[in-house]
């Protein structure tokens, strides 16, 4: 069998029994074995082969916060969405596992391989009460996808994204759950929630670098008259400055109070926060009228940045973002024509697939030093 064609399992740990059994199946499925002794060298490993893997066997017992790291990794970095198995594990699969096998046994965990999850599709649609009640249960967890200054290629930044761990559904992106939140008046709480989780996973590498995250708030938060004050707090208990943060502010196709809204991002500013301008495109028809209030940054449209027709239209609002002294971040980069386009405009930082996919915390270091040894290539 091709070795680029040739499916792989992942074994993460090195128990002499489960490694004895996962070779085995794995020689029965015709795939081939990859270990790896721990939870870091797992990430590094699907960091590498982002695409190969077709399952993840991971040797308990782990920590909750290892656990979720395999499966955000293989939700994000991963195009065939591998399944990840606990091995030595009795507790019920949920969001992050797909089974449980609790001995080393080759038919065993061969049948937990085969093993399908319920197809979100055969369930009813989600209703508030599920989403409060796995809000609450602390179903909510972060990934982070990095930001590169543009003439070098060096990560400067990431942006926090929220991701739901449904025990049934499966790991949910924000379009899944986001409008049923609005719908039921739990946007502050999920707010809240988003910004607590952030500070907490990245934090510890916020104070070790030099990068700066981007968190996305609600028109209605950054207003919000104790919204300052709460992310002071959140800097003083995490020990972040508030000049590592970045607050973007969702995106609205209702021009805002530009009056209230100048008023607070001088609130942000005059505490150390940096503010962006999120999704400016034909998505936000009064980008303009943001440009002259005192945002830093202003973030392209993904959308926009991917399509060759709307040349003409990046090229004004780079321009005009740049005569007021604001940077410039392009988001969507996907493939080489979309960088050398948004590269020829001359704006200031880069995000998107080509780079990296969205990461969880503890893969954040590792990418770095995978990107560091890609760009000395």
């Amino acid at each position: 069998m091709d070795a680029v064609s040739q499916p792989r399992m992942l074994l993460v740990g090195t128990d002499p029994a489960w490694t004895r059994v996962a070779g085995e199946v794995a020689n029965r499925r015709g795939s081939a074995l990859d270990v790896q002794p721990d939870v870091p060298g797992a990430l590094a490993s699907m960091l590498d082969r982002p695409a190969d893997y077709e399952h993840v066997l991971a040797v308990a017992p782990l920590r909750p916060k290892s656990v979720d790291a395999l499966a955000g990794m293989m939700n994000e970095a991963s195009l065939n969405h591998p399944n990840l198995l606990l091995l030595g594990c009795t507790s019920s699969g949920t969001a992050s596992q797909m089974a449980c096998v609790e001995a080393a046994d080759a038919d065993a965990l061969n049948t937990a391989l085969d093993h399908s999850p319920a197809a979100t599709a055969d369930l009813p649609p989600m209703r508030a009460a599920e989403l409060v009640s796995t809000l609450h249960a602390g179903g909510l967890r972060m990934q982070f996808q990095p930001i590169l200054r543009a003439s070098d290629l060096v990560p400067i930044g990431v942006e926090a994204l929220a991701r739901l761990h449904h025990t049934r559904r499966g790991i949910l992106h924000p379009r899944d759950f986001i409008p049923l939140t609005v719908a039921c008046g739990r946007e502050r709480v999920l707010t809240g929630i988003v910004a607590a989780r952030t500070f907490l996973e990245i934090g510890s590498l916020l104070r070790q670098t030099h990068l700066f995250v981007s968190l996305n708030l609600p028109l209605s938060t950054v207003m919000h008259e104790y919204a300052v004050q709460r992310g002071l707090e959140l800097c003083s208990v995490s020990r972040v400055a508030p000049a590592n943060i970045v607050i973007e502010v969702l995106e609205s196709r209702h021009a805002p109070d530009l009056g209230r809204l100048r008023d607070a991002l001088l609130q942000w500013r005059e505490a150390g926060f940096r503010t962006a301008i999120d999704d400016a495109g034909p998505a936000l028809p009064h980008w303009r009228a943001l440009l002259d209030l005192p945002f830093d940054t202003l973030k392209l449209d993904g959308a926009m940045v991917s399509d060759p027709a709307q040349h003409n239209l990046l090229e004004a609002i780079v321009e005009e973002a740049h005569a007021r002294g604001r940077l410039v971040i392009a988001e969507g980069i996907e493939n080489q024509a979309c960088l050398d386009r948004v590269l020829s405009l001359d704006v200031d930082a880069l995000q998107g697939f080509m780079f990296s996919r969205p990461l969880p915390a503890l893969a954040v270091p590792l990418w770095m030093k995978h990107w560091e040894d890609v760009r000395a290539l």
